[in-house]
């Protein structure tokens, strides 16, 4: 039946979405250590759970779908579904708060994680600048000297 399949689906991309909170929160310890490695693994995990949940979400508007055509609708609401199968709509419901509440974590997140990566970029710039600062004299005609010795050179 699709709206087994549909909560089915919709307990799968809950349980997925809690794997990726977890991995969210750890984020932030790897962040802070600037540990490459990590960070590079924890992007491709992310990349992963991005098309996985994409390809359950497509799913379960599929199984969804099927419901609705069964019952000779164009789309169906969760209203509906629980008007027709009191006991399935009310535990999709359930599963869609949880997975509407899972989102909301991971979004307030990886707003905190794109800070933190922010705020370790700009060390890192400044870092950077430290080691191999630009020069700061300017030549006679008011370009960056080491910027004028180059175009100096080529026109001789």
């Amino acid at each position: 039946m699709p709206l087994e399949a549909a909560i089915s689906l919709s307990i799968q991309l809950r349980n997925t979405l809690a794997a990726e909170v977890k991995r969210a929160r750890a984020a932030r310890s790897v962040l802070k250590g600037m540990q490459v490695d990590a960070l590079l693994l924890q992007a491709s995990e992310r990349e992963a759970f991005n098309q996985g949940s994409s390809q359950l979400s497509d799913s379960i508007a599929q199984a969804l779908g099927q419901v609705a055509v069964e019952h000779g609708q164009r789309d169906v609401t969760l209203e509906q579904l629980t008007a027709w199968y009191p006991f399935e709509g009310a535990q999709l419901g359930s599963v869609f708060g949880e997975i509407r509440a899972l989102t909301g974590a991971l979004k307030e997140l990886d707003g905190f994680n794109q800070a933190l990566a922010e705020r370790a970029l700009t060390f890192v710039r400044a870092y950077v600048a430290h080691l191999a600062p630009r020069p700061a004299a300017y030549g006679r005609r008011g370009v960056l000297a080491a910027t004028e010795a180059s175009t100096h050179s080529e026109h001789v």
